[in-house]
């Protein structure tokens, strides 16, 4: 019987997570991944909150361990007792063989929303420094009381490109798989509500998550990047989602041009914001 079902993923600390693929374990980090077949287990430890996997060795050698802390106690305990129920059947496991050179690791680069969230973090960031450098302009102008309007401003205007920016990206992600990309159905998992497996070209299964319904959900891919995957949504919806990040970019950038040109103003004399107009 297979122990998949009611094997559960832990989930670790640092975005570190440890489940069941097949007859292998998958180690996952921010930017590797280790694939430890059964085979090369010896054991499991789980230890409160930390959960050890120890690989098989010669005797009288050290015996190489994968450790991920931070999980939860229950899930730990239960992955530990599932795998460790499985390993004695486990075709070709050799205890006393060196259970680290079936390890595959991979790493694995930054993640499409990794590198979106940095890309807006930066935006932002240049936008905060900005209105720090004309905050300061204006108190060196002899408008210092000019930064009660600038800080509000700027915030606002910050906090508008950001989000402007991240529907955009997401509108354009979108146009581009559904255009461009490779449009499949996936088939509902039974036993796990929500989740749909697809095939890519490589004949490997991916997954999604979604709460669409439905035995099948029509998917959108990239031919490059398999992973990289959507769920086409109405017209409707694309299109709100461009209009609001256009909005929102369009209020964010308006707001930087009109920071600069109080500034500019303070600096010439033409704004005096110590005195009521």
């Amino acid at each position: 019987m297979s122990i998949i079902p009611s094997t559960p993923v832990v989930q670790g600390s640092r975005k570190a997570s440890l489940r069941l693929d097949g007859d292998a374990l998958l180690l996952s980090r921010p930017h590797e991944e280790a694939r430890i077949p059964l085979a090369a287990v010896e054991r499991i430890r789980a230890e409160g909150r930390s959960l050890t996997v120890e690989l098989t060795a010669p005797a009288g050698t050290t015996r190489y361990v994968h450790r991920i802390d931070g999980a939860s106690a229950a899930a730990a305990s239960m992955f530990a007792e599932a795998v460790n129920a499985a390993l004695p059947g486990t075709p070709g496991r050799d205890a006393s063989a060196d259970g680290t050179a079936l390890v595959e690791t991979r790493a694995l680069p930054r993640s499409r929303r990794s590198v979106k969230l940095r890309r807006i973090l930066w935006m932002s960031a240049g936008a905060l420094a900005l209105l720090v450098v004309l905050c300061v302009i204006a108190a060196r102008a002899g408008e210092a009381v000019a930064i009660v309007v600038f800080v509000p401003m700027g915030l606002i205007s910050t906090a508008a490109l950001a989000v402007g920016a991240n529907a955009l990206f997401n509108w354009y992600r979108e146009w581009r798989l559904t255009r461009h990309g490779i449009t499949t159905f996936a088939a509902e998992v039974p036993e796990r509500p929500g989740m749909y497996l697809y095939t890519d070209p490589a004949g490997r299964i991916r997954h999604v998550f979604t709460w669409a319904g439905g035995i099948a959900v029509k998917v959108c891919y990239d031919s490059r990047d398999a992973g990289d995957v959507v769920l086409p949504r109405p017209a409707l919806l694309r299109r709100g989602e461009l209009s609001l990040g256009l909005f929102l970019a369009f209020c964010g950038a308006g707001g930087f041009v009109g920071l600069v040109a109080m500034t500019v103003g303070a600096v010439d004399g033409s704004m005096n914001f110590s005195e009521p107009t």
